[in-house]
């Protein structure tokens, strides 16, 4: 696969998104943990002190699961007394507690088969010889809910190692089991912990001003062969973004493999489910995406309850970022499929910026990532790359390790910019939407070429510099305009021997493109509100198929056919799927796809320009083995599947948005 998977988020919630983050001190969490996979036993002893004198302990959370076998405050044993808050059990501590001691335990559940989605659902803590995940979400430490440094000293039984996020202070493999110590000193939101069966590979990195990194892979045995190009792979990262940014923030990287379709990024490390390692395509993509997380999103905090804007930078400065390294024909490719994926969504099933937090389903992807990576990207259009580059560094050093907004980002830029910035985030981050733009005529005026525009959407007009291609005969040249009226007919001088204007043709603004222009992509589909499955076969073991098919490709779930018109996932056997199109006047399957393959997917639009997929297979066993792949190509037009691998892919050919000097568009 070429696309990413789907199962790549990249941050955990923090526990207590109510509780507000310390603005000065924190309090210190020391724990010691042991662990014993095999059984799933756990049992802790945690030290929770204050040490700012005009500060105290308010108290701490922890997920009902856990057993606190002893509480004392300040040395004196008291019995804890716990109330329901926020799912999890809230325990008040005395008024001007200085230093708690909690002894807990739990039998941990343990590891479940999931799919991508679930792994993102999932709270639980588990634990198994295969590997062990405490994510801080799972509240297995008590949580002072605020931001806390934090001390975690592991014990293991033989076989087994494990980590969480911070310096490895000093650790131990023998006979007796594995230790280690891990201290994170700056203000953290949270601690999750991975163990597993595994083998660590090690590199040393050596940044500006001799400062040493430790980059490691904590790899499951069959994984080992991949530890160099990972740890190769991983330093560079670490050194590109240390000099864009500023200095990699913590004293060591590390990927660590999971047993399930993980993807997070945690302060300092990875962890990747395993098949996603194997992956050739990860080390070139998803990988740096990680690593710059270190500083977007591990630290800088999000301000959650203000929008997470950490997806969007990261989506910029890594997966796009790589696609300009390529050159400007993929850079171009990935905007064009961001935009693509917009006009997936209907008018109105967007939100803001403001209003993301996390990947929940494809449009919130589409609004979060996509959305964000493109505002960035007009920002630095709009600002210059030098000033760009310098606001990343003003907004780095002001805010690492605190909690930050959109408010702070657009100061850092408006600071470095020398002028407000505040039209330009108060349109693409608290609005939800996006204008449709129009080339509505061009015309000469003597040596000068008149360019009428128009926009539509929903509220006022926005405030545009809109990229139009004039074309000569010789040459092409592009100039930027402003738009920010419903329409305006923009002079351009010097411009009058044009033949024809394209508008925005490198796709550099976040804008509704006419579904006419774009390819037909079966994204369309796949996160359509009033998506419906239709299933061309009377036989039973192929219906049943279908119908397990679509519940793993439709975000708003498996929908009966409905009266009127809505978009269509079909589904069916070779044969009742040319039928049910031959019926129904659509285009046959697309000659691309012809009978290649155990299946075959393609996506279209009717005459009336509304979407529909079509998945057509051999057979039930056909289908049924696209349920992993499938959901991961909503960019792609066409498919051909061997088994569950794609054998052969694509998308169909965009049409350029152009009027001719003298014409006018329809109306």
């Amino acid at each position: 696969m070429r696309c990413r998977p789907r199962s790549l988020a990249k941050r955990l919630l923090p526990l207590l998104a109510a509780f507000p983050f310390a603005a000065a001190a924190t309090p210190q969490l020391d724990l010691d943990v042991r662990l014993d996979p095999a059984t799933r036993a756990f049992a802790a002893t945690a030290r929770l002190a204050e040490s700012e004198p005009t500060r105290s302990l308010a108290g701490f959370a922890l997920a009902p699961n856990f057993e606190i076998t002893a509480l004392s405050v300040d040395g004196r044993a008291v019995p804890p007394v716990a109330t329901p808050r926020a799912g999890r059990q809230w325990v008040r501590l005395p008024a001007g507690t200085k230093r708690a001691e909690i002894a807990y335990r739990a039998t941990l559940a343990p590891l479940q088969a999931l799919d991508h989605r679930e792994v993102l659902q999932s709270r639980a803590p588990t634990a198994d010889p295969d590997g062990s995940f405490l994510p801080a979400v799972a509240g297995w430490y008590p949580d002072p809910g605020e931001l806390f440094s934090y001390r975690v000293a592991l014990a293991l039984p033989a076989g087994q190692k494990g980590l969480t996020p911070g310096e490895l202070v000093h650790e131990r493999d023998d006979a007796d089991g594995y230790r280690a110590e891990f201290r994170f000193p700056q203000p953290a939101d949270g601690i999750d912990l991975m163990a597993g069966p595994y083998v660590v590979g090690e590199r040393t990195l050596t940044l500006a001003g001799d400062r040493k990194i430790r980059i490691r892979t904590w790899f499951h045995p069959e994984l080992a062969s991949l530890a160099t190009g990972y740890l190769d792979d991983s330093a560079r990262y670490v050194e590109r973004y240390s000099r864009l940014i500023g200095d990699y923030p913590f004293a060591l990287f590390s990927v660590v493999s999971s047993p399930t379709p993980t993807g997070f990024g945690m302060p300092g490390l990875t962890y990747l489910g395993r098949d996603v390692l194997r992956l050739p395509f990860i080390r070139a993509t998803s990988l740096g995406h990680e690593v710059l997380h270190n500083w977007w999103g591990n630290g800088v905090y999000p301000d959650w309850a203000k929008g997470n804007w950490s997806e969007g930078l990261t989506t910029f400065l890594a997966d796009y970022a790589y696609k300009e390294d390529e050159g400007e024909a993929a850079a171009l490719d990935m905007r064009l499929g961001w935009l693509r994926d917009l006009a997936a969504v209907p008018p109105g099933a967007d939100t803001a910026l403001r209003d993301f937090v996390a990947r929940r389903h494809g449009i919130s992807s589409i609004v979060g990532y996509n959305k964000a990576a493109m505002l960035f990207l007009m920002l630095k259009d709009e600002i210059g790359a030098d000033v760009f580059e310098r606001g990343l560094r003003r907004f780095w050093h002001e805010q690492r390790f605190r909690s930050a907004g959109w408010a702070e980002l657009e100061a850092a830029f408006a600071r470095e910019a020398g002028r407000p910035l505040r039209g330009f985030f108060k349109q693409w981050v608290e609005r939800a939407g996006a204008p449709a733009l129009q080339l509505a005529a061009a015309e000469r005026q003597g040596d000068a070429l008149a360019v009428t525009l128009t926009q539509r959407g929903a509220g006022s007009p926005y405030a545009l510099a809109v990229p139009l291609r004039l074309v000569f005969a010789d040459r092409v040249e592009t100039r930027r305009v402003p738009l920010a009226t419903a329409r305006a007919t923009i002079v351009l001088k010097d411009a009058g021997a044009a033949q024809a204007v394209e508008l925005d043709p490198d796709y550099r603004l976040w804008r509704r493109v006419d579904p006419a222009v774009l390819p037909a992509i079966l994204r369309e589909v796949f996160v359509a509100p009033q998506a419906a499955l239709q299933t061309v076969d009377a036989d039973p073991a192929l219906q049943a198929a279908a119908r397990a098919l679509a519940v793993r490709l439709l975000d708003s779930g498996v929908k009966a056919e409905t009266a009127g018109p809505a978009p269509m996932l079909v589904i069916g056997s070779a044969p009742a799927v040319d039928a049910w199109l031959a019926a129904r006047g659509l285009p046959p399957r697309p000659a691309t796809a012809g009978g290649r393959g155990t299946a075959q997917v393609w996506a279209g639009r009717d005459a009336a320009g509304t979407p529909y997929a079509v998945v057509s297979g051999n057979d039930a066993a056909a289908l049924r083995a696209l349920e992993r792949g499938l959901p991961h190509y909503g960019r792609q037009s066409w498919l051909v599947f061997d088994g569950g691998r794609a054998a052969d892919k694509g998308v169909w050919p965009p049409r350029t948005e152009r009027i001719a000097v003298g014409g006018r568009a329809p109306k």
